[in-house]
C-alpha cells in the first residue's frame, strides 16, 4: 500500500492507495473514526457497482450505515440537490458525531464534501474516489463546491477529509471517456510541476499504456497536490497553479451548459489555449506548446474549441480567483515550470482572438 500524509492546518490525514482496498474500507475508516454511524453519499451508477461492497465492509466494523443517492453528472452539483441531501440528513436524524462518506467521482466528492462542511456547521467526512479524475485530483485538498447558473464552483468551502481511500482497481469499470477526463488532470500535473512525469506520459503514449503504471501515477499526482496544499491550503497563491487550463475550461463547460464537454475535455482545451496565450506573451516557448498539444492528442483529448472568444472571456470574468487587478491565469514557461499571471480583461480578449485564430476552429 502506498501512503501520503497531508498536513492541513487542523490535522494530518492520509491518502491510502492500494488495488482492492475498497473491500477493507471499513477497517481503514475505523482507525480514524469512532463514529457509530456513517452516511454514504453516492450516485446511482456508483452505488449499483460498489455500494454493497463498501456497506458490507463498514458494517463489519460496527458502523450503522445509511445511504443517500443522487443522479450522476454535473447536474447534481446544484443548490436544489444540495438542499435535498441536507434535508435527507435531517430526516435521518444525523448527529454531529456521525460520519459522511463520499463514494463516487468528482461531483459526488464536491457535493458531499460541501454538505459535510456546512451541515450542523461541519461533520467529519471520508473520500472514496471512484474515477480517475477524483483519484488523482478532486478528492485531495479539501476543496468542496456546488455550481450556480452563473458559473462553476461558485459556492463552496475548504473542508479537509479525515481520510482518502483510493482503489485503482475501480478504474477497470470506467469507459474511455471517463479515463480521458482523468488523464487531462494527470497531464496538467506533469506540465506545471513534474517534467519527469510528463516525459513518462509521452513514453507511455496512450491511455492503455498509462494504465499499466496507474498506481504509481496516482501516487505521484497526489503527492504533487499535497505539496501545493501544504504550502497554500486556502488557495491564495501557489496552489492556484493547479488551475492550469481550468479557468478557460470552466468557461467552456458553462458555454456548453455542462453537457457538450466533460470537465476533462474542457480542461484539455483550456490547457492548449493557455499554452497559446503564453506563447503570444513570450512566456511559453514554442517547443513546450508543441509538446503539450502532442500529448493531448496522444491521449485522445480535444485541443480545439468552437466557442466564441468573447463568450469565453465573459464567463471567465466571474471566476472566483479574479480581483480588481485583472483575470488570473496559469501559464507555462517550460514543461514542469509554471507561473501565475494577471491580465486585464480587454487584453486577454484581444490575445485570445488571435490564439483561437491560430490554433482553434473558431465559430464566431
Amino acid at each position: 500500500m502506498k501512503e501520503i500524509e497531508v498536513k492541513s492546518r487542523a490535522f494530518t490525514y492520509r491518502i491510502l492507495i492500494e488495488a482492492g482496498c475498497l473491500e477493507r474500507c471499513g477497517e481503514m475508516i475505523r482507525k480514524v473514526s469512532d463514529s457509530k454511524r456513517a452516511v454514504m453519499i453516492s450516485d446511482d451508477n456508483v452505488w449499483e457497482k460498489y455500494g454493497s461492497i463498501a456497506e458490507t465492509s463498514l458494517k463489519k466494523m460496527s458502523f450503522a450505515v445509511d445511504s443517500i443517492r443522487i443522479k450522476p453528472g454535473e447536474g447534481s452539483k446544484t443548490i436544489d440537490c444540495f438542499t435535498k441531501v441536507c434535508e435527507e440528513l435531517g430526516n435521518l436524524k444525523v448527529l454531529k458525531d456521525d460520519l459522511i462518506i463520499a463514494l463516487g467521482g468528482g461531483v459526488v466528492g464536491d457535493l458531499a464534501g460541501f454538505v459535510a462542511a456546512v451541515y450542523m456547521r461541519g461533520l467529519n467526512y471520508i473520500q472514496i474516489p471512484t474515477t480517475l479524475l477524483a483519484q488523482v485530483d478532486s478528492s485531495v485538498g479539501g476543496k468542496t463546491a456546488i455550481d450556480l447558473p452563473q458559473g462553476k464552483n461558485l459556492i463552496g468551502a475548504f473542508h479537509q477529509p479525515l481520510l482518502v481511500i483510493t482503489d485503482p482497481e475501480l478504474l477497470s469499470t470506467l469507459n474511455k471517456k471517463q479515463l480521458k477526463q482523468g488523464m487531462a488532470e494527470i497531464i496538467k500535473y506533469g506540465a506545471i510541476k513534474d517534467k519527469e512525469l510528463f516525459k513518462k506520459l509521452e513514453q507511455y503514449g496512450s491511455i492503455e499504456g498509462a494504465l499499466l503504471h496507474m498506481e504509481e501515477i496516482i501516487y505521484r499526482c497526489c503527492d504533487i497536490k499535497r505539496s501545493f496544499v501544504e504550502q497554500d491550503e486556502r488557495d491564495n497563491g501557489e496552489r492556484r497553479k493547479l488551475n492550469f487550463g481550468h479557468s478557460f475550461g470552466h468557461a467552456i463547460e458553462k458555454i456548453g451548459n455542462y453537457t457538450l464537454h466533460s470537465h476533462g475535455e474542457a480542461v484539455a482545451m483550456g490547457m492548449n489555449i493557455a499554452a497559446g496565450i503564453g506563447m503570444k506573451l513570450g512566456i511559453t516557448d514554442a517547443e513546450t506548446g508543441k509538446r503539450l498539444t502532442q500529448i493531448l492528442n496522444a491521449y485522445e483529448l480535444p485541443t480545439q474549441v468552437q466557442s466564441n472568444y468573447k463568450d469565453i472571456v465573459r464567463h471567465m470574468a466571474i471566476d472566483k480567483k479574479n480581483d480588481e487587478k485583472g483575470l488570473k491565469l496559469v501559464l507555462l514557461k517550460n514543461i514542469g515550470q509554471s507561473l501565475l499571471y494577471t491580465i486585464a480583461e480587454q487584453e486577454l480578449e484581444n490575445i485570445l482572438e488571435d490564439v483561437l485564430d491560430d490554433i482553434l476552429e473558431l465559430i464566431v
